[in-house]
């Protein structure tokens, strides 16, 4: 395959891209800041992204390839942090904090190593905003806007690997457009009742970036709990709820399809958040009064598992028990085809099924079983990948757990700083706790890898890292 085919298709997206720094140099000057911060990442992006056209316009084929895909959706999702990096870098920011605050926005993981109070309102603005298109997606905010672009099956499913495709199949761009008008709306109703429940229109814009991606940078080094408010904490804990839902549920509810309420996944996403809210107030009435840990419980259950990673209460202080109810949220995380991260909930679900199905095997031999999604069985293939993609998530999640206390850190440090980079959470347990502005140069560089691999669900990242080791043509 020539490499001219992965360049068009970097081109064309970071020419769709390049606009996005315009928003923000909007909001510097109206803040009378510097809008030079992100004009200059805007003409370096759009220099680079027409240069790419230009350079391959004549010399692209019309050639599917699934490595193809999977390798340009990877090399994106390292160049765009890169480009969102130079704000803050101009800011005066060393450039792998930088770069870490970067990637941390664009795979809506929400870990920050910077002090939000520091930052002027157009970095702030910028750091959810970054969430907010990372949410979405980069390649499917190119599918809507960009209608010729080669490969969007392809492009979409390494953006968005789907474990068990939803039964409506329009066009690609078709189902790109229904979910990104959505999101709009969604984005649109939480500003409003932000707003009327009486935060300024700033902070309004800046949470609801963050909360229906699911990604968590506040304003506050508090987050969510520096407004005190039981309200305001409940719109946010319904909107982190509905962006860890498949999106594909709710545009298939818009066209009044409400037996997509009993899907599977949608059945134990609920019934996971309400056992854990359960278990969690009843763990936490030593700390707390019922209603207190009612309130608080609901809230971190729906904010860890979803991945959007807002804070109402300091969990670090929380119990063993508590913290690890919490840690097994942050890796089942949210709802395949939703903006959480997380090894998702479906997969879990096909897991255990297949699980069972296997110890019933050895009780009756004789009976033939299928695992099930509904009334449908799963191929074969299709839970072999999930069984692989487990070990993968497993491996790396200890692998990194193991860097981590390599370097000094302890157990629980290290194993939440693991799971939830890799599952792009945001908190942490430990030395973590606060932010990760105090961690060494070691242990960011492992969390960005981490938080790159756990967004694009791993499968690009090693394909395209094996491609790299195997210096094949691209």
């Amino acid at each position: 395959m020539s490499y001219h085919a992965y360049l068009s298709t970097i081109g064309r997206i970071l020419l769709m891209f390049s606009p996005t720094f315009l928003i923000p140099a909007a909001v510097a000057y109206i803040y009378s800041e510097r809008p030079d911060f992100f004009l200059i990442p805007f003409f370096a992006v759009f220099f680079l992204a027409s240069l790419l056209f230009l350079l391959t316009r004549k010399r692209i084929t019309e050639t599917t390839e699934e490595r193809e895909a999977y390798i340009s959706v990877a090399v994106i999702w390292l160049l765009i942090p890169a480009f969102g990096s130079i704000p803050f870098i101009l800011h005066g920011i060393n450039p792998l904090d930088s770069f870490f605050e970067s990637v941390s926005g664009f795979t809506t993981t929400g870990a920050t190593v910077m002090t939000p109070e520091n930052l002027p309102f157009s970095l702030l603005f910028w750091r959810s905003f970054m969430q907010w298109l990372g949410g979405f997606g980069i390649v499917l905010l190119a599918l809507v806007f960009l209608p010729n672009i080669r490969r969007s099956s392809a492009l979409f499913m390494a953006e968005y690997p789907a474990v068990v495709l939803p039964k409506i199949k329009p066009k690609m761009r078709d189902m790109a457009i229904a979910i990104f008008r959505i999101y709009l709306v969604l984005t649109i109703a939480e500003i409003f009742i932000l707003n009327f429940l009486g935060l300024d229109f700033f902070k309004a814009v800046v949470h609801t970036l963050s909360n229906v991606s699911t990604g968590g940078f506040s304003t506050s080094s508090e987050s969510i709990a520096a407004f005190k408010n039981v309200r305001i904490e409940a719109v946010v804990a319904f909107f982190a709820f509905l962006g860890g839902m498949n999106f594909g549920l709710i545009y298939a509810l818009t066209n009044k399809q409400l037996r997509t309420l009993a899907d599977l996944e949608f059945r134990y996403y609920l019934f996971i958040i309400a056992l854990a809210i359960l278990s969690l107030t009843a763990i936490n009435l030593n700390r707390y009064g019922f209603l207190e840990s009612l309130r608080y419980s609901s809230f971190q259950a729906i904010s860890i598992i979803t991945t959007t990673g807002f804070t109402t209460t300091n969990f670090e202080e929380w119990s063993s028990s508590a913290k690890m109810i919490l840690l097994i949220l942050m890796l089942i995380g949210g709802c395949s085809g939703s903006t959480a991260g997380g090894f998702k909930v479906i997969r879990a679900v096909i897991l255990m099924k297949y699980t069972i199905l296997q110890i019933y095997k050895i009780i009756e031999p004789r009976t033939v079983r299928t695992v099930k999604y509904g009334d449908f069985a799963i191929e074969k293939d299709r839970i072999e990948e999930v069984i692989a993609f487990f070990i993968l998530y497993i491996s790396i999640f200890i692998t990194s757990s193991l860097v981590l206390t390599l370097t000094g850190y302890d157990f629980e440090t290290s194993m939440s700083l693991s799971a939830t980079s890799l599952g792009n959470v945001g908190p942490a347990f430990g030395f973590a706790a606060k932010s990760a502005v105090e961690l060494s140069w070691i242990a960011k560089v492992v969390l960005i890898i981490n938080m790159w691999m756990g967004r694009l669900e791993i499968i690009p990242v090693f394909t395209f890292l094996l491609s790299v080791a195997r210096r094949e043509k691209w």
